[in-house]
Formats: structure tokens, C-alpha cells, sequence
């Protein structure tokens, strides 16, 4: 069963959550406000979910167009739901719609999406999990092409997945012709193994760099790192 709706606040958004769709994570939005550093121009969110990448982009950039795609109906009116209670209904448009047949008039300065990585696992019980967490509707080599067919020449992607279902991507990316130019590893503690890794990519080819992001101490308080980057958005935080 989807757990039940709640609301996430943030310093200058709040969302609500969870049935239909996931409850927003700490590393969604651990990523959201990592790959906001790179986000430029007209940006596509793949499988926006509650609206969470779409909105933390556009409190980042604000002059930026966000075109934010959900391919379930009932999730795709919630993260309108959220957009238009948000303070960035004109800068986004949420579109009910596959990645595959979508077809906007214009391509991409920067595409994200935090995809689903299951794959052949036990089906979730609702549609909306189904969807969420399993990459029937959007495996690794589906979300390559869709990056390939969207992203302008100059343009640059954001994506995260767990190690395993990294590797497949970048296989996929590189038939393609697109290159995986920087990585990040997700620990949720120093000693933890890695639970996700985030990436950016684009058409050059140029030499890949990596760096380590833990977010807790041993002690269970959040790293200087987590902090540093999530200062502008978890109420906690105080601005850096």
C-alpha cells in the first residue's frame, strides 16, 4: 500500500506527499539540490513524482523554464497540485506523459530525473509504486534515448540511480554518444556502503571526475557537506 499523504516543508516551498507517488527521500533531495549547481536554461524534469526536483531548480534558478513529465495520471494532478500552491506555477508546467512519447517543440539546456531502478522484482501492490520503483515504464536504456533525443548539443544531464543500475546507464549513454562527465557517490555514513551515485553528463568526452558525499556522522548528526548543500532548502539548516 502507498503510505499515507503527508506534507514536506521547505524554506520557501512545501509539498505534499506520498499516496499517490513515494514520500519524498533524503537523497531525492540530496540530488535535487546537487544537480542544481549544473541546471541552466530550459530544463526537463523526467518522472517529476510530487514536483520535488522541479521546485527546488526553480527556487535555484529562477529565470529557468521547467517542463516537468509524470506518466501517471494521478501523480502527474498531484505535482500540479503542488506546482500551482507553489511560487513557481509560471515557471513550471507539469505534462502528463511518457518520457518515450513525448515530444516537446524545443530540446533541453539540462535535463534531470531520479528514475526507477528495480527491475524484475516483485510488482508493488499499487500502480503508483509499480511505476515509482520499477523500470518497466523507464529502464536505463529508455532514459539514455530520451536524453539523447531532448539534449541540446551544449545541453548537460543530471541523473541518480544505485550503483548497479549506474553501470547500465552508462553503458547505454555511451552507445549513444553521450559521456558521463562527473560522478558522485552517495554514503549514508562514512562506514555505509554506497547507496546511490549521482552523475552529470553531456556530449563531450572529456576526462570523468568523482568526489564522496556522506550524509551523517557516525554520530547520526548530518555532515558540514549535506548541510552546506541542503542550506537552502531544509528548514533546519541555517543559510551558508
Amino acid at each position: 500500500m502507498a503510505a499515507s499523504r503527508s506534507i514536506f516543508r521547505f524554506k520557501q516551498f512545501q509539498l505534499a506527499h506520498g499516496n499517490p507517488g513515494l514520500k519524498i527521500s533524503t537523497e531525492a533531495c540530496l540530488f535535487g539540490a546537487w544537480a542544481g549547481h549544473w541546471a541552466k536554461g530550459r530544463i526537463l524534469d523526467i518522472g517529476t513524482g510530487s514536483g520535488l526536483l522541479a521546485c527546488m531548480l526553480a527556487q535555484k534558478h529562477p529565470q529557468s523554464r521547467i517542463d516537468a513529465i509524470e506518466i501517471l495520471q494521478d501523480v502527474a494532478s498531484l505535482a500540479t497540485e503542488n506546482v500551482q500552491a507553489s511560487p513557481y506555477q509560471n515557471q513550471i508546467s507539469v505534462h502528463t506523459h511518457s518520457l518515450q512519447t513525448y515530444l516537446p517543440t524545443e530540446k533541453y539546456d539540462f535535463i534531470v530525473c531520479n528514475p526507477p531502478f528495480f527491475h524484475q522484482h516483485l510488482a508493488a501492490e499499487k500502480q503508483d509504486l509499480q511505476a515509482a520503483i520499477h523500470d518497466d515504464l523507464l529502464n536505463p536504456q529508455d532514459l539514455a534515448a530520451g536524453i539523447h533525443r531532448l539534449l541540446e548539443l551544449d545541453g548537460q544531464f543530471a541523473v541518480i540511480y544505485p550503483p548497479f543500475a549506474m553501470e547500465k546507464f552508462i553503458v547505454a549513454c555511451g552507445e549513444l554518444g553521450l559521456h558521463i562527465n562527473h560522478k558522485a557517490s552517495v554514503f549514508p555514513r562514512e562506514s555505509s556502503p554506497i547507496l546511490r551515485i549521482m552523475a552529470i553528463g553531456s556530449w563531450e568526452h572529456k576526462v570523468p571526475t568523482q568526489e564522496n558525499v556522506y550524509i551523517k556522522k557516525e554520530d547520526d548528526s548530518y555532515t558540514k557537506g549535506f548541510e552546506k548543500l541542503l542550506s537552502d532548502y531544509y528548514l533546519q539548516f541555517p543559510l551558508h
